[in-house]
């Protein structure tokens, strides 16, 4: 650590295209390190940016609002059907005949209790990939793996189903205010920090949020990196006859969880770019944000779940219904491998110590 410290103080740095808040400008945009403000020189906007330590001050959308003003009719008539295994929940078609959970495979489903506010999605991303090219998909992922058991290249994928999961997505623009410790070292072994304070601005872009809680599988959360950009206008008609998992992580949780993905992207830009101003080691920043002109998204995904049988197991696989990628349980022979290997390590000290009492019986050795 630094035994010297120089704090820097009234240093006037902004980093490259900050906007302000209030028109959208970017040229001329000042930061004022001793009020702790944002100035605007064309609509003469001041905006107080909380200081490091402080709670953020939040400028975002009135989610309450947001939620009571949307839309909650799915186009079609759906029942809702919770799993008392794991507790899923699932919409499926009125006159759907539901039989068994899509996750865990129990036959214990049983109507849950209908919420006439289940937000309906946005947007929906349809099954890119057919379901008879689910097999494929699966052998691809075997054959990219190592030390596979043979006997697992002739699985046969059972109980293929089709279902779509919930996500919310988020955009927001943050402008963050910081101090930042810059540590350099001299001649000697003493060390000394400078602190520089600053203003971040940065554009983030469709943040994921995986939308439920409830469910339980291992394989759903490798396998769901999906190309949101081709995302389409919801319409009913992409649901007709398959199963949708319903959120349980509502918008305020939602969006509390997106902005905890945030301060690793802020934290590695401004130790960048301080670095690259004023040299030496950057240190992890201490800021503070605000967030501007937040918009949500709720969207369906596609995903296939389904089981093979190797020997006396049951074994489960995902794959992503827009891309084809695929994750699962895979039986491997490295356990046979390091059996052998101790039956061979085993056998060696045997033929060793063997030897060695046999040259010790004919008097070579004591």
């Amino acid at each position: 650590m630094a035994e010297n410290y120089n704090v820097v103080e009234g240093t006037n740095l902004t980093a490259p295209e900050v906007k302000c808040p209030g028109c959208g400008g970017t040229i001329g945009i000042r930061f004022d390190p001793v009020k702790n403000t944002l100035e605007c020189p064309f609509c003469g906007l001041s905006t107080r940016l909380p200081q490091p330590g402080e709670a953020p001050v939040v400028e975002e959308l009135d989610f309450n609002a947001a939620s009571q003003r949307a839309n909650v009719n799915w186009g079609k008539i759906k029942k809702l059907v919770e799993c008392s295994n794991c507790g899923g929940q699932t919409l499926y078609d009125a006159e759907q005949v539901t039989g068994a959970c899509p996750y865990c495979g129990s036959t214990s489903v049983a109507p849950a209790a209908e919420n006439q506010q289940i937000m309906t999605p946005a947007a929906i991303i349809p099954f890119a990939v057919p379901k008879d090219k689910v097999q494929d998909c699966f052998m691809n992922y075997l054959h990219r793996r190592h030390l596979v058991a043979k006997k697992a290249y002739s699985a046969v994928l059972e109980n293929i189903t089709a279902l779509y999961l919930p996500f919310w997505t988020f955009d927001s623009y943050t402008i963050s205010a910081y101090v930042q410790e810059q540590y350099y070292s001299s001649v000697g072994g003493n060390g000394y920090s400078k602190y520089f304070k600053g203003v971040w601005g940065h554009n983030f872009d469709d943040l994921i949020v995986f939308a439920s809680d409830r469910i339980y599988h291992p394989f759903i959360a490798r396998v769901n990196k999906f190309d949101f950009e081709k995302a389409l206008p919801y319409s009913p008609e992409y649901l007709a006859g398959i199963p949708a998992e319903r959120y349980t992580v509502g918008l305020n949780e939602a969006w509390e969880r997106a902005k905890k993905q945030m301060p690793r992207t802020i934290e590695r830009e401004i130790a960048r770019y301080e670095k690259k101003i004023h040299g030496g080691t950057a240190m992890t920043p201490k800021y503070a944000s605000n967030y501007y002109n937040v918009k949500y998204r709720y969207l369906l995904a596609p995903i296939y779940l389904a089981t093979y049988k190797y020997g006396k197991q049951n074994l489960r696989v995902a794959v992503n219904g827009q891309t084809g990628e695929a994750c699962g349980d895979v039986p491997t022979y490295l356990p046979k491998m390091i059996l052998g290997f101790v039956a061979l390590g085993i056998a060696m000290l045997a033929f060793y110590f063997g030897g060695l009492y046999l040259l010790h019986l004919l008097g070579i050795i004591n």
